[in-house]
């Protein structure tokens, strides 16, 4: 598990950037946040812990289905076009 802590003896300047911290946190799409955990602090100041983890995406496995395409007229499968023959050499 990995922990972020804010901890600071000035708890106006901790919250101060509790405020910017917490919304980057929550908006990064490649990190999971826990909610921040208030815990007591000496002399009035200011500790909160969170949890970080990465946000794995979840695997997806896509299988291809090969369907003829239809032209626009007919309904057959639609043709590739032909490839061009090259020129003949000058001369």
């Amino acid at each position: 598990m990995v922990q972020l802590r804010v901890m600071t003896d000035d708890k106006a300047l901790g919250e101060e950037v509790l405020e910017v911290l917490l919304p980057l946190l929550r908006s990064c799409t490649a990190l999971r946040t826990s909610e921040p955990t208030r815990l007591s602090h000496r002399g009035g100041g200011l500790r909160v812990v969170l949890d970080v983890q990465p946000a794995r995406a979840p695997t997806v496995h896509v299988e291809r289905e090969d369907v003829p395409r239809a032209s626009g007229s007919g309904g057959s499968p639609a043709r590739r076009p032909q490839a061009r023959r090259a020129l003949p050499p000058a001369g």
